[in-house]
């Protein structure tokens, strides 16, 4: 397709006015202006909800977190108080008396004397 260059002005000017066309349909007015405010508003509302939503969430996982931790605090003080029944003397000697230990005699005991033992003050 050949373009003769008497041709180009009458193109240029097509295109201008076509240009000036879709200026046309951009521009806004009463009730485009206010479908685009309803729109706008639409999502930022529905982002707000959805961030509601999310912090309401995320609430109940921090409930349910903080409930986890006092009965697990709660498990840790009675396994601790378990730990020190177990580790008391009286039920270390009931435990030993059960598997048929018993206290040594004084003829019984032997004592170890280590000579230039350095003394434990210094």
């Amino acid at each position: 397709m050949a373009v003769r260059s008497e041709q180009i002005p009458a193109l240029i000017g097509r295109v201008r006015l076509r240009r000036i066309d879709l200026s046309r349909y951009l521009k806004l007015d009463g009730a485009r202006y206010m479908l685009l405010l309803a729109l706008i508003c639409c999502l930022l509302s529905l982002l707000t909800l959805l961030q509601s939503g999310l912090v309401a969430r995320m609430n109940y996982e921090l409930v349910e977190l903080r409930q986890q931790q006092v009965q697990l605090t709660r498990e840790y003080s009675h396994l601790q108080e378990q730990m020190a029944r177990v580790q008391s003397v009286e039920s270390r000697l009931k435990r030993a008396a059960e598997l048929g230990f018993r206290q040594p005699t004084p003829d019984q005991l032997r004592y170890v004397r280590i000579p230039n033992l350095p003394d434990l003050d210094e």
